[in-house]
């Protein structure tokens, strides 16, 4: 991977970023709408995770008509800012599509689910999914409909959790409203993968796989603290650059997750030619 000739690294790009869409949100006059995402953006630029997915993807090469299917924001609003394509990005809530184009007016977004996509065959020459896919009951569905999106030699880019034993993880509330489906007297909130369920559940179509790597945390100390003491942590989420940017190891062998929390694979996946 090399990055966009020769800028700096996309996790600094991204952060840099942040802070820019927080002034220009004041010098527009703070607009009341954006205000969550205003000061988390100014607060907490990026969670612990996304130094490696989003700057990951900062790095990739992007032109022409692109999706962006419910990643974090602030990728595709930095991406737009640089023009590395025309972006849209779908969310199934419409309030934090509200937020995010009080805080971005350029952004363009619309109420959408990954499993139902309103869009032709063949629409868009490249499609982001991070840190999403796992969060979706019917990922082979979401899957067929990237795929059908995508032109001919389309790619997409997605990243999602891994584990050493696959397992569902299950929350008290529906954080996604009914697109969050109750198992018993739990509600499910995502799926880790096994390493080996990747091509089982998510490579069913013929995709061409041009990479694949997986990033483990070197410490998951910084990302328990921080989220163990959320929303008191937030304003320290801009010191979590000094250790996050660089607490990745990154490798294209499946790695060692015992005793760890999670890992992430990135996949760049081509749609082959007609």
């Amino acid at each position: 991977m090399s990055r966009l000739n020769g800028s700096a690294p996309g996790w600094l790009r991204l952060w840099r970023h942040s802070d820019r869409l927080f002034a220009g949100w004041l010098l527009r006059g703070a607009p009341r709408a954006g205000l969550r995402v205003a000061v988390t953006r100014l607060l907490v630029p990026m969670d612990p995770w996304r130094y490696y997915e989003l700057g990951r993807l900062a790095d990739e090469q992007f032109a022409g008509r692109c999706l962006d299917v419910s990643s974090p924001k602030l990728l595709t609003s930095l991406l737009e800012r640089e023009g590395h394509g025309d972006w849209t990005g779908i969310d199934l809530f419409e309030r934090e599509i509200q937020q995010w184009q009080a805080v971005d007016p350029r952004l363009r977004l619309e109420v959408a689910d990954a499993t139902a996509l309103p869009y032709g065959d063949a629409s868009f020459d490249a499609c982001i999914c991070v840190s999403v896919i796992e969060h979706i009951p019917e990922d082979d569905k979401a899957m067929a409909g990237l795929w059908r999106v995508l032109r001919p030699s389309g790619v997409l880019h997605l990243t999602t959790d891994i584990a050493q034993v696959p397992r569902d993880v299950f929350v008290d509330n529906k954080l996604y409203g009914e697109a969050s489906p109750e198992v018993g007297e739990r509600v499910f909130f995502a799926h880790q993968y096994g390493t080996r369920e990747i091509d089982s559940r998510l490579l069913g179509l013929p995709w061409v796989v041009e990479h694949r790597e997986y990033a483990r945390q070197r410490n998951e100390r910084w990302e328990r603290w921080f989220y163990r003491w959320t929303p008191w942590s937030y304003p320290l989420g801009g010191l979590l650059r000094l250790v996050c940017a660089h607490n990745f190891d990154v490798s294209e062998s499946v790695p060692d997750l015992t005793g760890r929390h999670h890992g992430v694979v990135y996949l760049r996946l081509r749609k082959p030619p007609a």
